[in-house]
């Protein structure tokens, strides 16, 4: 983008590519994936089937949002600093999961967990869809 301020993280250019607007897509595919999901589920199945994929989409975007909040300040010509926020990002990601998981676990009942997993895979491969669908 000629005229872009590159010290917002909005408008990076990694490999020519808007880094702000692909995880912006990314996120919002994993969103409307878990929505749909649970929409579908509403329908054709019950609504404990809707309501534990939309846990399930849940326990997969919400650490993803903070993941993408801690990475993408990061982007840039400082490759150490990017990698120490990968790694915190990750680990943070990585026990919000956990903590998601087990709070849904213990608390939600009664919880189909085959649709809870389900749901946490769409919302997963949704945000891999999203580098498809680039410019």
């Amino acid at each position: 983008m000629e005229g872009a301020n590159q010290n917002d993280p909005g408008n990076i250019q990694a490999g020519g590519h808007d880094t702000g607007l692909e995880i912006r897509r990314g996120l919002k595919f994993q969103s409307l994936a878990g929505l749909i999901v649970a929409g579908i589920l509403a329908l054709a199945v019950d609504t404990v089937a809707a309501y534990s994929s939309l846990f399930g989409s849940l326990a997969a975007f919400i650490p993803a949002v903070i993941f993408a909040a801690i990475v993408a300040p990061k982007f840039g010509n400082d490759s150490a600093a990017f990698l120490r926020a990968a790694v915190l990002g990750e680990a943070t990601k990585l026990l919000l999961i956990a903590l998601i998981c087990t709070a849904v676990f213990l608390w939600v009942d009664p919880l189909s967990p085959a649709w809870f997993f389900a749901g946490m895979i769409a919302v997963i491969m949704a945000g891999y869809s999203g580098l498809f669908f680039r410019k």
